[in-house]
């Protein structure tokens, strides 16, 4: 039965578009007012590490609220937050062990740009508080996560952005290497303090991996000229690619890992950074510390949830299970694209992975077709959620989707989300 229309004084990404009503969610479905059912393979926002209210998640935050629901952190430590910190400094990657949290993915960037200009200033370096990106990026909607943005969401803000995002991709390591090396002589080395880099794009770009040996490339680069490099690793950390961090996938240890989105467990907002013991050392010398952040930082409630997160992934292998379960998505995927000359081409790692639409002699779309939102929009007709990744590649437009569902999708949904794919580019097809 079709749920009665009521009125919304709500603010909408959409607005008029009279988005379905969701009452309920459990493992890798949501369904809405009106009792239908909706095989989430985006994660929402690629949020979904553990599915939709995951009982041991949803327990964690329940006894958490009867224990204690917010500290303020220059009055308090507590337990949740030193419990998270400690589970992460285990699983990261080289002297990765200083941990700080926040409620959101732009939150965890813009603090790395705080400690970056912190750091530097304390070692009598103050003039280096310039930052560097790449073209294509996104890394949050806050100005200053903004400003190391190339995205599309710059446009009505732009006077008010730094000019950050202007390292341009590039195919090999070797060129990503010189693009980095150039842009740092462009602005100075003294005056730059971080190089800002996605191991994998998210909306920017749609599950796009930098190209081989790209960051150990550009770590060699940052170092010769005094350079930290920041791993923006808020849509891969936590198994999403078949590692705990997108980076071991490289090699290469970069000097702070910021991360969000999945680590709240889809049940409350959770983000941070963990820095390298060399920050940690500079820092904590200095009679403020690391002083900047925001009311919620360490929010007990955010961090219980957070262990429980890390708890679950590590004892049910849903790391390798992301490895073993990207396969098959691609797999079918790769069977997808055989039937269909609008998908052009795939990319990805582990349950990560875009779909990029191209016409079938190969030429991009206008924008003004939008095909990606299309075919989003056919998929959620035939009860399947996916992401849309409309990008400026230049002076061109890029088509892709992007599909990052929970990590515990099983092989039959991993099944029935091709099913859906395959019906929903059918039918864009035919009006082509």
């Amino acid at each position: 039965m079709k749920a009665p229309e009521r009125a919304d004084y709500s603010m909408t990404a959409s607005p008029g578009a009279a988005l379905p009503v969701a009452v309920r969610g459990e493992g890798c479905w949501i369904e809405d007012a009106d009792g239908r059912r909706y095989l989430d393979a985006c994660g929402g926002a690629m949020v979904m590490l553990l599915g939709h209210c995951h009982p041991r998640v949803v327990e964690a935050l329940r006894a958490q609220a009867g224990e204690l629901t917010f500290t303020y952190r220059f009055s308090f430590r507590n337990g949740p937050m030193l419990d998270l910190a400690e589970r992460i400094a285990q699983r990261a990657p080289g002297d990765l062990e200083w941990c700080f949290f926040n409620s959101s993915g732009s939150e965890a960037n813009e603090s790395a740009v705080h400690l970056a200009v912190l750091y530097w200033e304390l070692l009598g370096r103050a003039g280096k508080v310039e930052f560097l990106s790449r073209v294509t990026s996104y890394h949050g909607s806050t100005m200053g996560a903004l400003s190391l943005s190339g995205s599309r969401w710059r446009a009505p803000f732009e006077l008010l952005l730094r000019k950050y995002a202007v390292v341009p991709n590039s195919d090999t390591a070797e060129e990503g290497a010189a693009a980095l090396e150039a842009a740092i002589l462009s602005r100075g080395a003294e005056h730059v303090a971080a190089f800002v880099v996605e191991p994998v794009t998210g909306s920017s770009g749609a599950a796009v991996p930098l190209p081989d040996g790209y960051l150990e490339a550009v770590r060699e680069v940052c170092d010769r000229h005094e350079v930290l490099l920041v791993a923006d690793e808020v849509i891969t950390a936590f198994g999403r690619t078949g590692r705990w961090f997108a980076v071991e996938h490289d090699g290469a240890v970069p000097d702070v890992i910021t991360f969000g989105k999945g680590i709240g467990g889809g049940v409350i907002p959770l983000s941070g950074m963990v820095a390298s013991r060399r920050l940690r050392e500079v820092v904590e010398r200095s009679p403020g510390g690391f002083s900047y952040g925001h009311t919620f930082s360490g929010n007990p409630l955010g961090c219980a949830v957070g262990s429980a997160v890390i708890d679950t992934i590590d004892e049910d292998g849903l790391v390798d299970a992301a490895e073993a379960r990207g396969d098959r998505l691609r797999d079918r995927l790769e069977e997808l694209r055989t039937r269909h000359p609008l998908v052009h081409s795939l990319r990805g790692r582990g349950l990560l992975q875009g779909i990029e639409l191209r016409a079938s002699d190969g030429a991009r779309f206008p924008a003004s077709a939008g095909v990606c939102g299309r075919v989003a929009a056919e998929a959620r007709a035939e009860g399947l959620m996916i992401y849309s990744c409309p990008t400026p590649v230049g002076t061109e437009h890029m088509d892709a989707l992007m599909l990052a569902p929970p990590l515990v999708i099983s092989d039959a949904e991993i099944d029935e989300v091709a099913t859906r794919l395959d019906a929903s580019l059918a039918r864009v097809e035919a009006t082509l």
